[in-house]
């Protein structure tokens, strides 16, 4: 049998992408090695309280993200962002201080000392440097250690689980270092942006910026979207190899559990993580897949906590806090759950979610499950005041989980971009490529639909819908 498109992976970048050319009516489907779909979105509830295993929720603005939602119907499941949750925090001397990345806050309040504000005074007169660097250098070059230990180094481990010795500045804050080729000065551009608008700046209304997820959890997105892909969807199907077919086209070669089976189709993208979309293309380039497969993913364990309500002394005014290397703690950051969205835990109860591992301490997320939950219990009653024992507890490891861009990654995006090039009708989509978060996987993969739809169209094919 031969079909328009064959899409493998079935994360929320598989499915985005799948739905995508369904609606424009193409012949699709999806091929998924475990037996649920989702990928990394994992919600679940535990007596009343609501846990995510994976993400949160989705950063607006998200125009790919509110199309989706809209084309399901799904407004009426949307839950916006607390007011209170606006701050985030930062670990400092067993204090928590707001976290910002605008200038004009970090000089007035934050985790910055005299010394390390006057240090972010003095960085319009760095003189700038074209070339990619680590998060940690550009931030130590152009901001002084403090704000690396207490401002990048926090961010890079509570957004990509990370070490800022290790991950592009150009791929991770891009942004930062736009402004820095453009205007001289990350300061100076982002202070200019308050009277007028300067392209790419941090806006004065990015920490404003709001984030909405579903009365259901994350997992609200992913069951209806693989609801709408109905028998288009086979779990189970293990994709070992990705093969040009002589005519054109591809050739799958799916393994379902002992029998293997031979599947064609005139595209393919792979939505798979890098390290499982490594040995697929083995056949294709030697050269790319090792690239994939060199890509690090270090585990990370979530560790849920439900407390009832007069157990904390702290009021959990925020989204959560980041927890410094140099602050020698055992999590990377906790989050506020029952704060940042409704419906996370009963009333008169609070919910907690850590995350444990990464970069920094890749050996923590590998304890038992009892381990974990008496050491985040631990940082919990010095951080919050705990004074009680957690009435809810559950904790879950991915063992690879988030991609971490270093300073070859543009490289290997060109590498991947030659690969396309020379195979017409593959694509690759995922986290590795447009970033981590929902919303950059969603825009990817919209991305990636229209590019297969122009492939097509160029080639004439009659579009087919499944019946």
């Amino acid at each position: 049998m031969t079909i328009d498109v064959a899409v493998i992976g079935a994360g929320i970048s598989g499915l985005a992408s799948a739905y995508a050319l369904t609606r424009a009516g193409l012949r699709v489907i999806v091929l998924e090695a475990t037996r649920r779909t989702g990928g990394r979105i994992a919600s679940e509830r535990i007596t009343g309280f609501l846990m995510e295993h994976g993400p949160n929720g989705i950063v607006a603005p998200a125009p790919a993200s509110e199309r989706l939602i809209t084309e399901l119907a799904l407004a009426g499941e949307r839950v916006e962002r607390s007011d209170a949750a606006r701050n985030r925090y930062v670990m400092r001397a067993r204090r928590m201080h707001a976290l910002s990345l605008q200038p004009w806050h970090l000089l007035f309040r934050g985790p910055l000392s005299f010394a390390g504000r006057l240090r972010l005074l003095a960085e319009p007169l760095v003189a700038p440097r074209p070339e990619d660097e680590t998060v940690a250098a550009f931030a130590r070059r152009r901001f002084g250690g403090e704000f690396l230990d207490y401002v990048m180094e926090p961010l890079a481990g509570g957004l990509y689980a990370g070490s800022a010795g290790q991950l592009s500045i150009a791929a991770v804050f891009p942004q930062l270092k736009r402004l820095e080729r453009r205007f001289g000065s990350v300061t100076g551009a982002s202070l200019m942006s308050r009277f007028r608008r300067i392209p790419g700046a941090i806006p004065a209304e990015a920490a404003a910026r709001t984030m909405f997820s579903f009365r259901g959890g994350m997992r609200v997105l992913a069951d209806t979207v693989a609801q709408r892909l109905a028998g288009l969807v086979f779990l189970g199907q293990r994709v070992e190899s990705v093969q040009r077919r002589g005519g054109g086209g591809f050739r799958l070669l799916v393994r379902d559990g002992h029998a293997g089976r031979s599947l064609g189709a005139e595209c393919v993208v792979v939505a798979s993580p890098a390290y499982a979309a490594a040995p697929m293309l083995e056949r294709l380039d030697r050269r790319v897949a090792q690239a994939l497969a060199l890509i690090r993913h270090p585990p990370v364990a979530v560790v849920f906590l439900g407390y009832r309500a007069g157990a904390i002394a702290h009021p959990l005014d925020g989204a959560g806090v980041l927890l410094p290397a140099v602050e020698r703690r055992d999590v990377l950051g906790i989050l506020f759950s029952s704060t940042l969205f409704p419906g996370r835990a009963p009333s008169g109860h609070v919910a907690l979610t850590a995350f444990v591992g990464g970069a920094r301490q890749p050996q923590l997320a590998a304890l038992r499950p009892a381990e974990l939950t008496e050491l985040v219990a631990g940082e919990v009653r010095r951080m919050f005041g705990a004074r009680a024992a957690p009435m809810v507890a559950h904790t879950h490891c991915w063992r690879r989980a988030l991609p971490q861009p270093g300073l070859e990654h543009p490289q290997r995006i060109r590498a991947i971009a030659a690969l396309e090039n020379e195979h017409p009708g593959l694509f690759l989509t995922g986290n590795y490529l447009g970033g981590v978060s929902t919303a950059a996987c969603i825009e990817k993969a919209a991305d990636t639909a229209r590019r297969v739809e122009h492939h097509l169209a160029a080639r004439c094919l009659p579009s087919r819908r499944v019946a």
